[in-house]
Order: C-alpha cells, then structure tokens, then sequence
C-alpha cells in the first residue's frame, strides 16, 4: 500500500472511532482494521530487509518507510492511545476487545515506548502475566507477545522475578508442545506431496526425514571440497522439485545450494528463506512459538533460570528451530538465535551447546538471511567464552575454516549491527593463533579494511543523520579496536620468533613475560601493557632493516596506514562517546607497526585530510594526537608518544643497515646506511611538525594527575631518541629545560605518589637526556645545570699536583700532637724538613679568612670509584651502597697550636667510597659502552674508564688518593676552575684566580667617563655595555594622557616620524592624535567599528595604518593630510605595516597568511602561505625584514622575490610569530632567538607557561623589560602597577609610550591612560608622588612636566628594578652576570607577551612588552 493510501485511511480510520465508539463492536471494527493497515505496511517494510538488532523507530531507521508515518500519525492522537492501553486492554470482561487491542499494540510496539508504557499503566503487566498462563489463543498468545517487550525493560524484568520464575517452564514445556505439533505437520505435508510413488527410493516420510539428516550428517563429516561436490551434483534435481512444487517445500531449497550465491532463483523463491514473513493475524502455529522466544530472551541472560533450562532441555528446542531443514520459517529460526545468544553468556550452556555440535548446526545457516544476522551475536558471545573458544579451536580444521569464512562473509554481506558482531567475534578470538593464521590465509585483513573504507566515514557530514553518523563511527570504533588486537597478536609472535633467532642477551627466555608467547595454537594468549610495549622494544632492536613482515606489507599495501591516520584526524569532530577507544585502538595499530622502517617512511608522507582532502604529514596528526588536540584521553596521549618513540628512539644500526651494491652495471659502488639515514629523515620530520615544542610542554604537565608521570616518562624518552640529531642537541641545550636546571627540578618528585614506578623511569630518561646533551655523566645528586656539569669537566680534567713535604708536615705535626714526639722527630730528620714548617702552617690557616665550610656544599660530578667526594645529601638507597668512614679535615691541621683554627673553621668532611668487587665487571661494562656510544671525549669517562680498567685491591685508599680528592674539591669550588694549575699549597686554601683586564671600562659611570679622553671609545672594555645598561634602566615618567570625555579606553598608541604626534587609538574605534610637546588633543578621527589593535604612521607623515579587531575592513590605510580619509581597505586582514625600506609596500596578515600589497596600485601582489610548513601561531603577524627581501610569516621565513620559502624554524610557543632583530640577521620569537641562518642561537627569555592566562592575573601583566640586544642579558624590569595594553617606542629612543588600563577590558570609564616615560633619567629624589585618587581628580587632558628638574605631576609611583646591581643614585653600575634575570624565576605568563624593537635609530635596545594586545 502507497503512502498516498495509508496516511488517508488511518485518519478516516481514525475520524470514525472519534464519532462512533460507545459499543465495543465498533470499537473493535476500527481496532481491527487499523491493525489490519499496520500489518501491510510492516510487511511492506520487512521487505526493505531492515536490520533485524536495530531497534529504533522505523522513521528513524528509514525515512523513506511508510511505516514509520503510520505510526507516528497514530502516535499523535493521544486520545486514542490513552484509550487503547488504559481502557480496551485494561478493560474488565470483553475478551473480543482484549484480543483486538492487545493485537494492535503488537502491530505498534516498534514505535511505542515500551518503557513508559509498561511502568505508568498500573496493572498491565499482572494482567498480561494472567493471560500469558491461563488465556486462550489468541489473546494467550499476544499477551506473551507484549509480555517480551515489557520484559527488556530492566526494571520491570527485576520487579517480576518471581512470576517469571513461574512462567517460564509454562513456556518452555509450551514451546515444546508447539515444536512436536509442527513436526507432525510437516509430516503430514510430506505425506501430500504429488508424485511421491515416483521417488527412485519409495521412502516414507520419516524415513524420508531421517534420511536427509543422516546425509546432512554425512556431508558435514566429509571433506569441505567433497561435500561440495556432493552438494553441487545435488542441484538440478533440486532445481526441478523447485519448478514441480507450488508452494515451495521447505526442504526443496537445501542449504548448500542456497549459500553457494549463485542461484539463479527467483525472488519470490528465495525470499522465505532471506526475510521470511511475520503475521500477527490469523495467528499461526509459527508465530506463537516466536513469541514464547520472544520472552524467554531476556529471561536468558539471568543466572537463577538457567535451572530451568536444563530442567526442560531448552538446547534440544533452539538446535531444532536452527535447523532450517527441519524449520522452514526463517523469522522462527532468528528469534532462537537470538534466545540461544542469551544463553551462550553462560559457560556451562555454551560448552553444552559445542558439544552438541551447535557450532557446526549455526554454519548451516542461510546466508544471505535474517537468520545470518543471527548467528553473529552467537559467534560473538562464544567469542566472548574463551573456555569456549578453546574447545572450538580443538574441532576439525574444516570446521574451523568454515567458521572463519562465515564470520568474514558477514564483515562483507551481513547488515550493520552482523558486520558488528563479527569484528568483535575477531577481535576476542584473535589471541587464539589457529584463528590468526585462518583470518590471514582466507584474506581477512582486507576484508577487516573493506568495511571502515566502504563506510563513507570521510565524507561530509550533513549528508547522514545522526543515527547513521552514529552507526558507522560505531562499526568504525570496533574495527580500529579488532586491527588493534590483531597486530598485537602478530607482535607476540614476531617477537617471539625474532628472539629465538637471535642471540640477544637482554631478551633471554627466563623472565616470566617471555612464557606469554610460549603457549599452544588453540589457547589463548593473555598479554598485558607491559608486554605488548616490551615486544615492541624487541622488535625494534632485532628487526632487520630490509625484514618483509606481512601484517604490516599487508596494510601497506592496502593503504591501510593512511587510512587510520585519515580516522585519527576526522575524529577531532567526532560527539560520540566510543570517540577515545577508536582514536585509541588506531594509534596502538601504529605502535606496532611502526617498528618497521618501511613503515616509518610512510608516516612522513603526505596524507589528505579533511573535505577539501588537504595534504597534512602523518607525524604532524600523530603529534596533535600526543597533544591532547584530537581528544583529550591521557590513554591516546601515551599511545601517540609511543610512535614517536618507536619513530626517533630506533638503533643507529640495524642489521642488514649497510648494503654496498653496483647501480646500473657500472662498477662504482654505493653505501645505504639505511637505519641512520632514516632515523635522521625522522627526526627531521618530528622537528619540523613541531615536536620540540610539543614533547616539551608535554615534560611539564600535571593533568591528569594519575597519568601525568607516565606521560612524562614517554616524553623525555621520545626527547632522549631526538637528542641523537646533533642539531636538536644544540637546540634543546639552549632551552631553560637545561640552562635553569628545570629538569632537575621535575625529578625530585612524582606527581602523585603511587606512581612512583613512572615516575623512576621519567628519572631514567632524565639522566640519559641529561647525559646525552651534556656528554657526561650525571652525578647521584642531580641539583645541577649544564654550567655546573661543564664546570664539573674541568675539574675532573685538572691535574692535581702538591709537594709532598708539606704532607709530611702534617704527618709530622699530627704526630706531635697525638704525643709521638720521637716518631715525629725521626720524620723530621729522615725527611728534612725545614724547621719553619711549623709556624707557616700556623700562620696560613689562622689568618686566612675563607670559611672552609664551603667544602660540605654538593658538588655535581659523578661518583668516582676508589675515591671521595664531599658529605651532601643523598638518597637512602645510596647510602646504603656507599657506607663507609667518613675522615675529618682536622686530621690534616697543626698540633695544639692549630686548636684555636679548628674551633673557628669548621671540619671539611670527605666520604670514602669503596669499590664493590662484584659490580666492577659490570661497571667496566657500563663505562665501555657510555664511552663508545654516547660521549666519547669526556674526560669523565676517561677517568672511569682508568680506574674501571686497572686491577686493584679490595681496599686500595691511600693517604695521596685521600689529599687529592680534598685538594679536587677546593678546585671545584672555584667560580672559574681551570684546566691547568700550579701544584697546590697544602696549607692555603686554593683559588683559581679570576680574570682580569687592564683595558677593562671602569663599573663607575664618572670614571667610565672621565677615562673617555685617555682610552678608546667608551672608556675601555664592555663600555659601551655598561652605557646601555646604565641608560635604559632608567625610564622618568613625565606625562599622562586621557579622554577629555572619558567616552572609551585606550588600547594601542604609536609615536610620528614627523610633527611630533602620539597617537592613540580607542576601544571604540577611534583615533586620537596628541600633540608630543604641548599634550593637547589635536584631532580624533573614527576609523573602525571596533578596538584599534595597531598603529603605524608612514615615515613621511602621510600615511598611517590602521588595524581593528573585528567589524571589515579590519585594516585600512589613511592619508593623515589636510583631509584625512581612507586610501584604501584591507577587509580581512587583521594587521598590516609598511615595508621597513620602501614604504610603498604593505604587508597584510590574515589567520596563516601573509599578503603583499602594493600602495601605487592598490592590488595585492602574492599571497605567503604552506599549510605543510605552517606553524599555526595564535597571534601570528607577518613581518618584513629590515631589507624587505624577506619575510616572517607563521615561522617560515619567505623570499619576497622568488614568493618561495627559504625556511621553517622550530615552533617552541603557541602564540608568537616573531619579530626580526634591526641588524637583520636573526629572528626575536618570544623566549628564544633565532639565526637568520638555520641555526639556533639561544633562549634568553624565561619560559612561557603553555596556557594562556587573564592580563591582570600575569606577573607581568603590568611591566615591560629591557634586554641589551647584543647579548641579550637582562637590564631591567619596570612595574607601572597597571595592565599594560601597548608599547611604542619614538623613532630617535627618547622616550616611551605606554598605554595603562586598570585591571581588565571590561572596565572602561576614568580607568584608561596613556603614560609618556623620559629614556636613561631617573625620578628625582624630591618629586611629588600623587595617589590614584588624585589621578582620577585630574581634569586636565594631559599633565604637562613644565621643568624637567622640578615636580611630577599627576603620575603614579611605580617600581624599577634594574637585573643588576646598579647604583640607585647613579653613580655606579655594576657589571655582573647579566644573562639571567634576577626576577625570571617568577615569569610563568610570557605567552600574551609581544615583541617590540627599537628598530628606528640604533639596534642597542630591546623592550619586551609583557602583555596581550
């Protein structure tokens, strides 16, 4: 029946019950034909071959139904359905009535919500339970019909467990009741069967019916080639009974011409047998064991009725009803597959079932059939038993092979909710090995691949509802977990194969992991975490260079890799709750295959992404995916980082690495090292995708806090593989991760406790990282940075010399004062010693005024065998190795005399450490391979390496070994030790003396200048460092600026190359133009509808740009002029400035792309942007280079001629772009600087936090800073105790705009101001300093300083704190280590900061303004 039909129908159907329904004869008319019209429309929909498991709405499941509109039409007559449940079904004495009713909410149930219905209607249930025992048919029959529905519903099933356990062995010995009626029929139909006498064999019916099963029998015994032959042979005379009979026997189509997919037959033939029929009208005998299936399903799943079950031999019921030679209602044969899946959750149930052979009975089933679908959820649930599936791997191969080829015919051919079970029947049952090599020998992971490819699941969105979105992310997800589970399984394999094979002695078969791979075909291996990652460590170091492993050539070849890097990167916009499993299940697929280098090679090729299949670099997905960008799951994250590691942390040479051949039959010869040109193609692949930053950021997170250490553990390991590239160790050696010894500081303590064990790794990877960028060893305290680890080298390189008369003049006095006086005499006369001795000592230690308590402070050098090193805190686990005697300095002083020294001077302890005897062979071991692999030259280690190689006693101290590691120590403190020394004087304690320069400019500025007329240029060495520094630490406030009408705040300001104007810009889109010298407002002009975000005049004065922050265009040039209007607009881009030397060019910045314009024209000439190399910064700002050849734009640096990139630079921050440095030769990006070269110079800035922070909340939210820009060292640090919004500086360095506003954004009336700061003045000492009130009293529109000399006015008080130790009253400077800011330890919120640079008239100053534009 047409839509056009039904719709009509059901409403006049409708409108007759409104008018006519006093009597129950009327009522029960129109119930009966409105179930009449929803029966036609169901088959109608049955025929469409719906999925069978999809329980929705039929309009949800298919729009295009007519079912579906049927029954929502009738949904919405609310009337009516209150009627129908609460009166006709609840209705007390008409049996008619209760029949007509029960039959329609039959009919409707697929649209009803059962759950409402059967909880609200008080009394449905118990009457339904009535009539399900003691009514007759039909209404016994519907009754348990509706009684199955209301039965899924958890809640009602629980409430009524004692009725159910009263009712079911009704319904079981009901159902077997039913069953031997529908056998005697089916005799009876074979006994009715025209021409039976012509049947060669002259059997009888039941002979007839044993003979078939016996051949069934037979033939499943047999060979699969021979049965099917058998059955082939079979066919034509099948063919003709097909053509002879009308209606078609159910034993005229036999199974195995139906599964051989080439029938010829036609629909109406084959459709009983696929989709069947389903009519709850005239009830058949079919129909009501279907409902008792119905119910008994749920009931399945309960534990207490499973007594039942066996009470009444249920098994024999379900393995008749499957048996489609026996039962021709295909409808029948699904819903006891579906009661058989319940029961198969029950071990005892399944392994009766196997031995029963059920297994080989389910592989009978048709297929292509609604049955099929059935035998899906059953092969998953015995998946899902492993006891079970060890019983079935134990069957005949056949058996086994059949099973294989089922399951994978439903990945292909099955509906939705099969192709699902059967990827998590392989999923469970890939740890079984016979199971593994059948998936593999019948083409399985290509057919596993097929169903993610043929779900359509990159294309857009909008094209599918949320039901099918849901639905193929779903089939997606289980997929993604079974090519998960299956690599896994190929790994313990390979591993094990590899092991064996190679005599490895790290990978020995004694450890108790190594037994999980040690197990026979048929049991399951059980494998964990820890495992699978171990496996993968193996195959790593073991697996050869050029190794052929098929899963993963597999994959390879059917462009599986690109495949699931294309799922990781859509997911990103996938709102689905199995969203982290799948993203998951898809990485740990690469974790394994990425130990083959064939496989890593893929990673750094392009792979299309998106709607617009965008090329993106596999790594780059991978490394967002580490990041947390694609879903925020600590377990993706450890997944992501684990290819990466397996990607950098490979072996320098694998085997089978170096290959000479001959190239196109000459004879000159090429070298492939194939494992370092790859690892180096790697490494250059994660650096340029960012990985630095990203692994980076990643060492310092703290969330979650269960998982943060363990992420920080596979991070430093994935930094430790990278620090083997020679330029990612420069780079990294730069960072403040070891410049500030931050490293050390993230080993003192795990994030959370329990994690102790992640966190011992992390501190393993640590000190290796440590060691590899560094070159030597770490010590046992680790308190260090790379200043100390290389002040530690000259130290352990230095020769330790001293005369040994003055060891003896200790010895001689140490005996004196013990009372061995002729000792001590004979000493001093077999020795010789000067008679002077004595007092020299005296004298030098008494009156020497260095604290010997220096010695105890921790010293970074490494534990030397047979040596000492100073008491320090350690560790219990080292003391515990390193307990020895502990020898006090005071043994080394004067006699009685020295008493008065010692009590003054405290004691310089030295520890002994004694040598174990068994670790030596180890230790040697350990220092021959750190020699040859990591740092050869380190003096460290050729110190080791001495001591490792001599024999030496068990105690082998001696009284020179003990002076001269004291003498070592002093050596170390020195603040410049050096290499080559004098011999030491035992008796005063050592000094390395500090360099010095005659020539050196004097730290006074008066005498700096004074020296000025005699000496060169700036008074000598490093003046015209001390200049700078002296100028730009002093910065003297002497004008505000405000709003005459305080109408908005100001949020950008710049100075004019000519006339002398400040100009600032308003929130509100204006701009005010102020004169510089006379404060006074000279002009405002409405420019944008929004904030103005940057200024810049044009160096003739004729021009300015403008920038806003939204509301197009968002940027426009101005001709500044007797008329001020706009030349021309740049709608999109939200920043633009002049060319640096001509400034008939404009350089527009819009998201990651750099426009080039061209003012004459008013055109815009290229475009700057590479997705591939794109940084993708926050607040990226395209600028020129000081020449304008060049551009910076998004980190790629860009040929202005040629429009081709030149390079990409590491990205190490989220916000920043960069600015270049006016000498043009190297490039400021927020905390790090950069060579115009490829080449990282160093970072100079403290680093940022990775988060972006509130202005007010920053700690230097409300400060700039000054940075020589020579060396980069701090000079300055200035609080104005306000929001900094922007930062101009005047072309000539005078002087300073800074535009304040209190707290945030959001405060706007009196609260903006701009301030004007005098460069290289202090504030005088007698100033006025003017509270806020005051300020906010002011009316004036701007303060103006009449004498320099004389009072400030209406300026706020605000802090200088120069980085150094410079005079406060000027007189003095101090000139020492300026490269690390005295405050930077504080800075955590340098990501909203912009760069700006004095780029005007001299490159000596930089000013580093510390807020968000």
């Amino acid at each position: 029946m047409s839509l056009l039909e039904s719709i009509p129908q059901l409403n006049q159907l409708l409108d007759v019950w409104q008018k006519d329904n006093r009597t129950s004869e009327q009522v029960i008319h129109v119930l009966n034909k409105i179930s009449e019209l929803v029966e036609k429309e169901t088959e109608a929909y049955l025929k469409m071959d719906p999925d069978p498991f999809d329980d929705r709405h039929p309009s949800r499941a298919r729009p295009d139904c007519s079912l579906g509109l049927v029954l929502k039409t009738l949904f919405r007559n609310d009337d009516f359905m209150n009627k129908l449940v609460n009166d006709y079904v609840m209705h007390r004495d008409d049996k008619d009535l209760h029949i007509a009713a029960c039959r329609l909410m039959l009919d409707i149930l697929p649209g009803l919500e059962t759950s409402v219905v059967f909880n609200e209607t008080e009394g449905l249930v118990q009457r339904l339970f009535q009539w399900a025992e003691s009514a007759s048919d039909p209404l016994q029959s519907y009754a348990t019909g509706l009684l199955a529905a209301a039965m899924e519903v958890q809640d009602i099933a629980t409430n009524s467990k004692d009725q159910n356990a009263r009712l079911l062995p009704i319904m079981l010995k009901r159902l077997k009741e039913l069953r031997n009626k529908s056998i005697e029929t089916n005799e009876n139909h074979l006994n009715d069967r025209p021409f039976l006498h012509l049947n060669n064999n002259s059997l009888s019916p039941k002979k007839c019916i044993s003979k078939s099963k016996a051949d069934l029998s037979d033939i499943s015994s047999e060979s699969p080639n021979k049965s099917k032959r058998t059955l082939q042979s079979s066919s034509p005379d099948l063919n003709k009974r097909r053509r002879l009979s009308s209606p078609i026997s159910f034993s005229a189509l036999s199974p195995s011409t139906y599964n051989s997919e080439c029938s010829n037959s036609s629909w109406a033939e084959v459709e009983p047998y696929m989709i069947g029929f389903s009519k709850v009208h005239p009830l058949t005998e079919e129909m009501k064991q279907r409902f008792i299936l119905q119910y008994l399903t749920p009931m399945g799943d309960y534990q207490e009725m499973l007594c039942f079950v066996f009470e009444h031999n249920a098994l024999s019921l379900i393995m008749h009803y499957i048996d489609l030679t026996k039962n021709r209602d295909i409808r029948l044969a699904f819903d006891a597959l579906k009661y058989l899946a319940s029961l198969l959750c029950h071990k005892k149930f399944s392994l009766e079932f196997l031995n029963a052979r059920g297994l080989e009975q389910l592989l009978q089933i048709y297929r292509p059939s609604v049955a099929a679908t059935g035998v899906s959820i059953c092969l998953y649930y015995l998946a899902y038993n492993e006891d079970a599936m060890e019983k079935i791997c134990l069957l005949p191969k056949h058996v086994l092979n059949d099973l294989v080829a089922y399951a994978l015919w439903l990945l292909e051919c099955s509906h939705d909710s099969s192709r699902c079970h059967a990827t998590m029947f392989f999923s469970l049952s890939f740890s079984f090995r016979m199971i593994l090599e059948l998936f593999d020998s019948q083409d399985g992971l290509r057919k596993l691949l097929n169903v993610i490819f043929l779900l359509d699941i990159f294309s857009d969105e909008t094209e599918y509802t949320e039901d099918e979105l849901f639905t193929k992310r779903q089939n997606a997800r289980h997929v993604c977990v079974a090519l998960k589970r299956y690599y896994e399984a190929h790994l313990l394999v390979e591993a094990e194969i590899l092991r064996r094979s190679t005599s490895y002695s790290s990978f020995e078969s004694t450890s108790k992991d190594s037994m999980a791979t040690n197990v026979p075909p048929y049991k399951s291996t059980r494998y964990s975490y820890d495992i699978i990652m171990e496996r993968v460590e193996t195959l790593l170091e073991l697996m050869p260079i050029r190794i052929n492993w098929k899963p993963v050539d597999e994959l390879l070849k059917l462009s599986g890799v690109k495949l699931l890097i294309q799922l990781i990167a859509v997911s990103y916009d996938w709102n689905f709750t199995g969203k982290a499993e799948a993203v998951r299940s898809a990485l740990d697929v690469l974790v394994v295959c990425s130990v083959t280098p064939k496989f890593q090679n893929v990673l750094c090729e392009n792979v299309p992404v998106g709607d617009d299949n965008q090329n993106t670099v596999g790594i780059r997905i991978i490394l967002a995916a580490a990041e947390g960008e694609i879903v925020a799951d600590p377990d993706c994250q450890r997944s992501a980082l684990n290819v990466i590691v397996n990607c950098v942390c490979g072996p320098l040479s694998r085997i089978g690495g170096s290959i000479a051949r001959l190239c196109g039959g000459s004879a000159k010869k090429r070298s492939f090292r194939s494992g370092e040109d790859l690892l180096t193609k790697m490494w250059n692949c994660v650096r340029s995708n960012n990985g630095i930053m990203i692994l980076l950021n990643l060492l310092m997170v703290k969330t979650p806090i269960t998982d943060a250490d363990s992420i920080r553990a596979l991070s430093c390991k994935a930094l430790c593989g990278l620090a083997r590239s020679e330029t990612v160790k420069q780079i990294i050696s730069k960072l403040p991760l070891f410049t500030n010894g931050q490293i050390q500081g993230l080993m003192k303590e795990p994030i959370l406790q329990d994690k102790r064990t992640e966190h011992i790794k992390f501190c393993k990877h640590c000190i290796e990282l440590i060691e590899r960028v560094t070159g030597a060893p770490v010590a046992t305290n680790l308190e260090t940075s790379i200043a100390n680890i290389n002040k530690a080298e000259v130290v352990a390189q230095t020769r330790i010399e001293f005369n040994e008369k003055e060891l003896l003049q200790l010895i001689y006095h140490h005996l004196m004062k013990k009372g061995l006086s002729k000792t001590a005499q004979l000493l001093h006369t077999e020795a010789e010693l000067p008679a002077s001795g004595s007092n020299r000592a005296i004298s030098l230690w008494q009156t020497t005024p260095l604290s010997l308590n220096r010695v105890s402070r921790p010293i970074s050098t490494a534990p030397f065998p047979n040596s000492l090193s100073t008491s320090s805190p350690v560790s219990s686990a080292t003391l515990n190795n390193t307990m020895t005697p502990v020898v006090s300095a005071n043994t080394l002083s004067s006699p009685s005399s020295l008493q008065n020294a010692n009590s003054l001077s405290p004691s310089v302890p030295i520890r002994i450490h004694r040598p174990n005897p068994s670790k030596s062979s180890a230790k040697s071991l350990s220092v021959r391979k750190l020699q040859s692999t990591t740092h050869p030259s380190s003096p460290i280690i050729k110190r080791l390496n001495e001591h490792s190689s001599q024999p030496q006693a068990v105690s082998s101290i001696s009284l020179d070994s003990i002076v001269t590691e004291y003498l070592r120590k002093q050596h170390a403190l020195c603040k410049n030790p050096v290499v080559t020394c004098p011999p030491f004087d035992l008796f005063t304690p050592h000094r390395c003396p500090e360099p010095l320069n005659r020539d050196s400019a004097p730290i006074n500025m008066t005498t700096r200048l004074q020296r000025r007329s005699i000496f060169p240029r700036f008074g000598g060495l490093n003046g015209s460092k001390m200049d700078r520094k002296f100028i730009y630490s002093r910065f003297r406030p002497i004008r505000s600026y405000r709003d005459p009408e305080s109408s908005s705040s100001f949020s950008s300001c710049a100075f004019s190359y000519v006339d002398q104007f400040l100009f600032l810009g308003t929130l509100s889109g204006e701009l005010a133009a102020f004169n510089l010298h006379s404060g006074t407002l000279e002009a405002t002009y409405s420019c944008h509808e929004s904030e103005i975000t940057h200024i810049e005049p044009s160096r003739d004065g004729k021009l300015i740009l403008t920038s806003s922050l939204w509301r197009q265009p968002l940027s426009a040039l101005w001709t500044f002029t007797d008329v001020f209007e706009m030349k021309l607009p740049f709608r999109d881009d939200y920043y633009v400035e002049f060319g640096k030397q001509s400034q008939d060019r404009v350089l527009g910045t819009k998201d990651f792309a750099a426009h080039l314009y061209d003012l004459p024209t008013g055109k815009m000439v290229h475009t700057y942007q590479d997705e591939n190399l794109s940084n993708r910064y926050v607040k990226n700002r395209a600028t020129f280079h000081p020449s304008d050849d060049l551009i910076l734009n998004d980190g790629v640096l860009w040929d202005t001629r040629s429009a081709t990139p030149v390079h990409k630079f590491d990205k190490f921050n989220e916000h920043i772009n960069g600015v270049f440095h006016p000498n043009g030769q190297e490039i400021l990006s927020n905390s790090e600087i950069f060579c115009k070269v490829d080449n990282f110079c160093h970072a100079v800035f403290e680093e940022e936090n990775s988060e972006e922070e509130d202005q007010s909340k920053s700690p230097y939210g409300s400060s700039f800073r000054t940075f020589d820009a020579y060396d980069y060292s701090s000079i300055a640090t200035i609080d104005v105790k306000r929001s900094i919004y922007d930062l101009a500086v005047d072309p000539g360095d005078c002087y300073i705009a800074l535009v304040e506003n209190q707290n945030n954004r959001d405060a706007f009336a009196n609260e903006s101001v701009a301030r004007l700061f005098e460069i290289g003045r202090h504030k005088e000492d007698d100033d006025e300093e003017d509270d806020e009130d005051d300020d906010d009293e002011e009316n004036d529109v701007a303060d103006e300083d009449t004498d320099e000399d004389d009072n400030i006015d209406n300026t706020e008080d605000f802090d200088l704190e120069p980085d150094g130790d410079d005079d406060e009253s000027g007189d003095d400077e101090s000139d020492g280590d300026h490269s690390n800011d005295s405050d930077s330890g504080e800075s955590d919120g340098l990501d909203d900061a912009m760069l700006m640079l004095s780029d005007h008239s001299s490159d000596d100053e930089i000013v580093y303004q510390l807020n968000d534009e």
